[in-house]
């Protein structure tokens, strides 16, 4: 277990502005394991607050898993705000996939997204496209086709998050998982082809320390295309418990000047709000915000 140090914490730190913390929560108990609080979402609300969080991202199947007044009320309650909306449960649970090799699927796997990024409009939150890719199965040649139609999709998502002001986010995932950009360079060649504004990066620390040669190298590669990052760590447990060296991943954030929010989407061990404040004490201690 890697444990920030009192040497570690009074050595000069890089100067981040603008930097807020915040933790992935579910509405729904759901497949997907990392999510704190799954179907607990005031208790979870009210533990974030508590432990020094001032942003929630919710993993939602469906945009009818929230009622959004009821939303902004909870938000209000705890000087919350909503970062994020993630997709992946919907392809978990649903077999939605902007890969799909049927066309109705793929359709489908868009209406689901637009759906959330309309939900996410009025809370300027991001949404975002991590499992929902899916995955390229079949031959080379078919592979290549599908990557074809899933860029179609992806950017017919981006050009309606960009009328309504949304962003999408671009997550690589693990090679265990997905075959479909694993890592940061295929993340900005995917930018670079879908070719949209609305369109960012989003690095997960855990899924790099599978996939980058060294993650600060990564991080800086991305310079302002990143615009969103979690935190977890080697063992999808809250950042300190792994061996991921996070100084170096915050001194990378600073090289760049990323301002925004760090949010850790971790496994709720040994149980919710033990892992919720076990990451928002390093967090406060990494970023010097005791």
């Amino acid at each position: 277990m890697r444990t920030i140090g009192e040497a570690q914490i009074n050595k000069k730190k890089p100067h981040l502005t603008a930097i807020s913390f915040g933790a992935a929560l579910s509405p729904r108990s759901s497949p997907f394991a990392p999510l704190l609080f799954s179907g607990r979402i005031p208790q979870g609300f009210q533990t974030a607050a508590e432990a020094g969080f001032r942003a929630v991202e919710l993993s939602l199947r469906t945009p009818d898993e929230v009622n959004s007044e009821e939303l902004t009320d909870l938000l209000d309650a705890y000087e919350l705000s909503l970062s994020a909306i993630a997709t992946g449960r919907s392809y978990i649970e649903d077999s939605l996939s902007l890969s799909s090799p049927s066309a109705e699927v793929r359709n489908q796997a868009i209406q689901r997204v637009e759906g959330l990024i309309q939900l996410a409009a009025p809370f300027k939150a991001a949404v975002i496209i991590g499992g929902i890719r899916g995955r390229l199965d079949g031959t080379t040649s078919e592979q290549s086709q599908l990557r074809k139609s899933a860029i179609l999709a992806i950017r017919e998502c981006a050009r309606y998050a960009n009328e309504l002001g949304v962003i999408l986010l671009i997550e690589p995932i693990n090679r265990y998982e997905t075959n479909f950009i694993n890592s940061s360079l295929e993340g900005i060649q995917l930018l670079d082809q879908i070719s949209e504004p609305s369109v960012k990066l989003l690095l997960d620390t855990f899924h790099m320390n599978i996939e980058e040669v060294d993650l600060a190298t990564a991080i800086k590669s991305t310079n302002d295309r990143l615009g969103y990052i979690h935190f977890a760590d080697s063992n999808r447990l809250a950042p300190g418990q792994g061996h991921i060296d996070f100084a170096q991943v915050h001194q990378a954030l600073a090289d760049i000047r990323y301002q925004g929010i760090v949010t850790v989407e971790i496994l709720p061990l040994p149980d919710d709000a033990t892992a919720m404040h076990q990451a928002g004490v390093y967090l406060k201690a990494l970023f010097g915000q005791y």
